[in-house]
């Protein structure tokens, strides 16, 4: 019997010992979002909400997501800007052979090349229409097929020209390529000769926006460089990140310049975008979209526009834009929803989970997970304050008790001096 009650108060022990580590875990975000899956294991993703963003670090560091057991489920944060890059290769061409009424050539990319998806080939002469075939190996050996349905081109007339001298194909780390450029059967009489060859990394993604409509401030009317102006602090409703701004105005006609500042520091605004705002009365009343030179976290605006002499401009609605950020999570198991996502404590620690790493590798399409709105943590306990702005009279009191004990030291002194003085005449009288 006596056992049964120790198991029984060790079980208690431990459950009650969970539950405040639980609270204990949960307890540093003052707000969470609950994000609602099929619950089935699998790989998925939610755009972050502006509510979210606005009340977060700025690289959204201090995320956690937990399930309803609250265990900490890893994520990965894509920001869907739109990317053109590209990335060339140090190559050597090699094994130039003609083949037939083809030529083939061989590139080397290195040792453990990264990846690589395009090759630009530059071949002799005019008016042509090639088809090339592209082939990947790590040991000019075993050729596997990258593309053999490319085409290349180049025609000129009436002193314009067109040409399209790239091959993409899927994205590869094979060391060597070999390429082989088919002669063109109306217009070669021997294998083209292949001139310039290139490896490249391209990347082409679109990027995709998160939107959202402003009040419209009142304006100002002011003087830039001796001209009339007009200007409007536009409040974007909490820190953060903008890329764009959306004006419609209801001016048929006008051309003005401009320039968008951020204005959270007004003694030290940082210019963000300028240029001209233009509009004929030929052309469709469509928005007047301004990119900004880089994205930034910021609060407020202001934007500036040069009127001379012609009335204020009739700004009817503002919208901003920044690039989306996708939260991305895998359920390794059956999980009971909704999750929850906590946010709001900018003193959180970057997690660098593991998972980031691991997301370009994963070949399944992420599904769609929906957010509902922000709610307060009840179990929320704010960081106390410093001992001395929770008791700030201490710091008087201990002002105070210094001074009078140096008041005392110094007094102690001064009347031991005096004494020592008044030995000294008595010694020599």
């Amino acid at each position: 019997m006596r056992t049964l009650r120790a198991v029984a108060l060790i079980c208690a022990f431990v459950t009650a010992a969970a539950v405040v580590v639980a609270q204990t875990q949960l307890s540093s975000w003052p707000f969470f979002v609950e994000a609602t899956t099929n619950g089935n294991p699998g790989v998925y993703q939610f755009t972050v909400p502006l509510p979210v963003m606005g009340q977060s670090r700025d690289d959204l560091g201090d995320l956690r997501l937990f399930d309803a057991e609250n265990h900490e489920i890893p994520y990965a944060i894509q920001v869907r800007k739109e990317v053109n890059e590209q990335k060339e290769f140090d190559v050597q061409v090699f094994n130039k052979v003609t083949a037939g009424s083809s030529t083939e050539a061989t590139i080397d990319l290195g040792e453990n090349p990264s990846e690589h998806n395009e090759v630009q080939i530059e071949t002799a002469g005019s008016d042509f229409r090639r088809r090339v075939s592209v082939e990947g190996s790590d040991s000019v050996g075993a050729w596997k097929t990258l593309r053999s349905d490319a085409v290349i081109f180049a025609f000129q007339s009436d002193g314009k020209s067109v040409e399209s001298n790239s091959v993409t194909y899927p994205v590869s780390r094979y060391r060597y390529l070999r390429v082989r450029v088919s002669a063109d059967e109306l217009s070669d009489h021997q294998p083209p000769d292949i001139t310039t060859l290139k490896a490249l990394m391209v990347m082409h993604e679109k990027g995709k926006l998160t939107t959202w409509g402003l009040n419209v401030p009142s304006y100002q009317l002011l003087r830039n460089q001796g001209a009339y102006a007009s200007s409007w602090i536009i409040d974007l409703g909490a820190r953060v990140p903008c890329e764009r701004l959306s004006l419609s105005i209801a001016e048929p006609s006008f051309y003005r310049p401009f320039l968008v500042e951020t204005f959270d520091d007004p003694q030290h605004p940082q210019l963000l975008a300028n240029g001209n705002l233009s509009r004929r009365a030929s052309d469709q009343n469509q928005p007047q979209v301004i990119i900004f030179d880089h994205e930034e976290h910021v609060r407020l605006l202001r934007l500036q526009i040069t009127d001379y002499s012609n009335p204020t401009l009739s700004i009817e609605a503002i919208e901003a834009s920044a690039p989306e950020r996708e939260l991305v999570f895998e359920l390794k198991r059956p999980q009971s929803v909704p999750l929850r996502l906590y946010f709001g404590n900018s003193k959180m620690r970057e997690p660098h989970y593991d998972f980031e790493k691991e997301l370009s590798s994963l070949k399944a399409t992420p599904l769609q997970s929906s957010v509902g709105n922000t709610n307060k943590n009840p179990l929320y306990t704010p960081e106390p304050l410093p001992f001395t702005e929770r008791v700030p009279w201490l710091i008087y009191l201990v002002l105070a008790a210094s001074s009078v004990a140096l008041g005392w030291i110094l007094f102690s002194l001064a009347r031991r001096t005096v004494v020592k003085e008044e030995e000294g005449v008595s010694d020599m009288l």
